[in-house]
């Protein structure tokens, strides 16, 4: 989901708790599982690889509308339906990918503790993506499109709760932020390959681009471990020992202490789960439940998914000298970029900082945006400022990630003990998914019924506001321990 574009290492490593255990020692099954040292860590990086496979995937779908929609909205060699296709008809087509996204997590709650982190990658991302992508190469039918777009969101929303679980539990300490955050680099790097491979093949030829990397995912994940805390809350103790000295490159005697942290966490963690109801009944849990429900609202309302879906269709409408096709691909830069420099920010500004100059840039880059589009609209000479589309979106999308794209996930990280956290990670994340359905499917009637400079108001509004959100309902977080998050949110 567009948002969950850019979960950060550090939310990462606060939904995952650490857990092993295990006392194996059998040197003869050490032997089997040693490296040299000339290969340290390689095994652990192709797993890393592969695994992400799917989320390049996944990243692909936030982005594809972007040069798939215009080829549909005229009658060509590249459209399959032989028409063009109806405003309400592209609202389907983008807005289903987030509604399906919407239960990704449900299953990804329901089914990782049950079968395992990667049975679930493999079951309900790998094969729904590629079953998405190939049925996009072959129909004709615009209700099977719908169909085809609603599976892929399916197996966009598991994977972005269950990839960040696997890479967490698969990494040491050192360095699992740098491991966890190769999931949002692989997200943005597949939706920059939607808006540079997208416009210059047929549409026939990119969705068969796109259905190569699910494809790969399915034959080479496979041969990728399961996690050890998955193995030890089976009680295999001794594969999962054995697994962990593998990861680590090291004996099962080197890598004890770490197996006994991970062995007890995982035991602390099976005694303490908890329902729903606690965070209806928790006055900190409701507190951390509102201020996250905030977040995710300015999130999505902000606009960011209608950015990234429609951002060819947006450009092509500002009349801007800059081809829409090139502008996409810049946007597309700009987002990988700006999420690569975001763990600078994050420790050394803070979460509330952050969000300020986040809602205070989205802000000043929309208001200027509505008021170019406004002048267009009612027919003034708007091409001596044809660079101001271009420059508003690029400053939007780097306050967007700097501070509500990432901030978000971080403190939906934070904000929740290990007992709530996987309940609240699901709601809350479901919630993120279907906001970005109601904001995708409403905006090209919105565009219709009030121009894109009320719409782009509207999305400036709700950044206005974000401001004294932030003012008077967010606390730093940064540099604080757990119990003095918790006894904050207690007051």
């Amino acid at each position: 989901m567009c948002k969950l574009l850019n979960m950060k290492h550090k939310t990462y490593d606060s939904i995952i708790s650490s857990k092993n255990c295990g006392n194996a020692r059998n040197h003869e099954a050490e032997a089997d599982v040693q490296t040299p040292k000339t290969n340290r860590r390689k095994y652990l990086t192709m797993v890393v690889i592969a695994s992400n496979l799917s989320t390049f995937a996944s990243g692909i779908l936030l982005s594809w509308t972007s040069p798939v929609l215009p080829r549909l909205n005229t009658i060509n060699d590249n459209n399959p339906f032989g028409r063009a296709v109806t405003p309400s008809e592209q609202s389907l087509i983008s807005s289903l990918l987030p509604l399906g996204a919407s239960f990704g997590p449900i299953f990804a709650g329901l089914l990782t503790d049950r079968i395992g982190r990667k049975k679930t990658l493999l079951y309900f991302t790998g094969i729904t993506l590629l079953a998405s992508f190939t049925t996009l190469i072959f129909t004709t039918s615009i209700e099977v499109y719908y169909v085809a777009r609603f599976i892929a969101g399916i197996g966009a929303g598991n994977c972005f709760v269950v990839i960040p679980i696997y890479l967490a539990e698969i990494s040491e300490a050192g360095i699992r932020g740098t491991v966890t955050s190769l999931f949002t680099t692989s997200l943005v790097t597949g939706s920059l390959f939607s808006y540079v491979m997208g416009p210059f093949v047929s549409l026939t030829t990119f969705n068969v681009m796109c259905a190569i990397f699910p494809a790969l995912f399915i034959l080479t994940f496979p041969f990728c471990p399961e996690t050890p805390h998955y193995l030890i809350s089976k009680n295999s103790i001794r594969k999962a020992h054995l697994l962990l000295s593998k990861l680590r490159n090291k004996t099962t005697e080197n890598v004890e202490v770490e197996f006994k942290l991970i062995k007890d966490n995982v035991e602390s963690d099976m005694k303490n789960k908890a329902s729903v109801s606690v965070i209806v009944t928790s006055s900190r849990y409701r507190k951390a439940f509102f201020i996250c429900l905030g977040l995710f609202t300015i999130q999505q309302f902000s606009g960011i998914c209608a950015v990234l879906f429609y951002t060819a269709d947006i450009f092509k409408a500002s009349g801007s000298f800059i081809n829409p096709n090139l502008s996409a691909i810049i946007i597309g830069t700009v987002q990988l970029i700006a999420s690569l420099l975001t763990p600078i920010f994050v420790d050394k500004l803070g979460r509330k900082v952050l969000l300020l100059i986040s809602a205070s840039g989205m802000f000043l880059s929309e208001l200027p945006l509505g008021l170019y589009y406004y002048l267009k609209e009612n027919h003034h000479d708007v091409s001596f400022i044809g660079w101001l589309p271009i420059s508003c979106l690029i400053s939007y999308i780097i306050t967007y990630i700097w501070g509500f794209g990432a901030v978000s996930w971080i403190m939906m990280g934070e904000l929740f003990s290990a007992e709530v956290k996987a309940i609240a990670s699901t709601m809350l994340t479901s919630y993120c998914w279907f906001l970005s359905f109601i904001v995708t499917s409403l905006f090209l009637n919105l565009l219709n019924l009030i121009g894109t400079a009320g719409v782009l108001w509207l999305f400036t509004a709700c950044c206005f506001l974000a401001i004294f959100f932030t003012i008077f309902c967010i606390f730093e977080t940064a540099g604080k321990t757990f119990q003095e998050i918790q006894d904050m949110l207690s007051k």
